[in-house]
């Protein structure tokens, strides 16, 4: 095993530390948009690049408001189940 490897290898030993602020929530529309794209690019056989770029606009704001509603949503039970 090559050290490269070996600091490969450690890199995955410990979890990425994320803070939780809001800014930190920004992250969730670049892997959005990536989930997006892939599960678009995957359902069709030919890609014509207009109507590919209004479905993937339509699912990435689709999941996007999803996600929105659902934190949404959890904060307010914790708001509430919490007092």
């Amino acid at each position: 095993m090559t050290v490269e490897t070996a600091f490969l290898l450690a890199a995955f030993t410990s979890p990425e530390n994320i803070t939780m602020t809001p800014a930190s929530m920004l992250w969730m529309f670049p892997l959005l948009l990536s989930i997006a794209i892939i599960y678009k690019a995957t359902k069709v056989r030919v890609i014509f690049w207009a109507a590919f770029l209004k479905s993937v606009v339509i699912l990435f704001l689709t999941l996007t408001a999803f996600m929105i509603a659902a934190a949404v949503l959890l904060n307010l039970a914790v708001w509430i189940l919490a007092g």
